[in-house]
């Protein structure tokens, strides 16, 4: 699907991130991972040692040298950047705002979305000279207002208006730009917080999912792999949840 395009993904080392990388790989992406954590990294390129077609980098996007050192160097490995995943997320406050630190605030936002939005630049610059890109940034249901979440929501909600925004200034050079908003994945930011719920607790949570179930890893790559393909070339701009039907209600 990929042939050898070149597709950047942060928070790739674990998680939703690592599940998109694999998938990227599968369809014959090159792929080039950008985590802060070193050791996640190490193992990976441990991992994928014998694959030319992939590559971690320790990177905190949230500090912009380091996103242009990073950058700088795929862009010397590689002729085009042809896609980017803005999947890195934190979420280190379930509080309303006046439980909510300023810190805690701060860093939520510098992950998601500054970091998003430093990527978002370094690629599109090379995606430009090309005429030709695909960026997919990984919101959540989040987005549209959930209790005690204030700087996570806050945070994913400008996923959404970024995206559009970035695929209105973009779509002359034919660079496509879509959200997608996962619902409760058990990745290990979620279960986290699912170990902490009561029997009911899970229940309800549960029960507000019509597909009677929890997503997986694999369910946000396979639609975040369609929407980087050419199999998706007239979207742009869109904000697709990918959530059981949790955000029906």
């Amino acid at each position: 699907m990929f042939n050898n395009k070149t597709i950047v993904v942060t928070g790739g080392s674990s998680g939703i991130g690592k599940k998109i990388t694999e998938e990227i790989l599968a369809e014959r992406g090159r792929v080039f991972v950008l985590s802060k954590n070193e050791k996640k990294i190490n193992s990976l390129n441990k991992k994928y040692i014998s694959n030319k077609k992939f590559l971690g980098i320790q990177c905190d996007i949230s500090d912009e040298s380091e996103v242009k050192e990073a950058f700088n160097f795929i862009n010397k490995k590689t002729n085009h950047i042809y896609g980017l995943v803005n999947n890195a997320g934190i979420n280190p406050s379930r509080n309303n705002i006046l439980s909510t630190s300023l810190a805690d605030w701060e860093d939520t936002i510098n992950t998601n979305l500054k970091g998003a939005f430093l990527c978002s630049k370094e690629a599109i610059k090379s995606m430009e000279k090309n005429s030709q890109g695909s960026i997919v940034n990984i919101s959540s249901v989040a987005a549209f207002g959930m209790q005690r979440r204030v700087a996570y929501s806050s945070s994913k909600a400008g996923m959404i208006g970024f995206t559009k925004s970035l695929a209105r200034d973009h779509a002359s050079k034919s660079i496509r730009v879509n959200c997608i908003c996962p619902g409760y994945v058990p990745t290990n930011l979620v279960k986290s917080y699912l170990k902490d719920l009561s029997k009911k607790e899970k229940t309800d949570l549960l029960d507000r999912h019509p597909l009677g179930k929890l997503g997986n890893p694999e369910d946000i790559a396979f639609a975040t792999s369609f929407l980087l393909s050419s199999k998706a070339k007239w979207i742009t701009g869109a904000v697709l949840n990918v959530d059981g039907g949790y955000s029906i209600f």
